[in-house]
């Protein structure tokens, strides 16, 4: 069953954790730049890669929450009974 809700929060999830992925490529490309030069120049420093990565776990764990929610039947345990 596809709760209209349900499906929203995944959307924004989905894109949140996207904007998450995109922000550690960017880290692991430079964490810190320079614009201009001499006494004018500004310095920009990224989020810290730790948090970054920590916000990508929380966002997948949330979007496999909501998509266990939505469909309930799709996780199925299974019993092993040794020989």
């Amino acid at each position: 069953m596809n709760d209209p809700i349900i499906t929203a929060q995944l959307d924004q999830l989905r894109t949140r954790l996207q904007q998450y992925l995109d922000a550690e490529a960017k880290i692991l490309q430079s964490q810190e730049y320079v614009i201009g030069n001499g006494g004018t120049a500004r310095r920009n420093r990224r989020a810290d890669l730790e948090q970054v990565q920590a916000g990508i776990t929380q966002v997948r764990a949330e979007i496999a929450q909501l998509e266990a929610q939505q469909n309930p039947r799709a996780r199925r345990i299974t019993y092993l009974r040794p020989y």
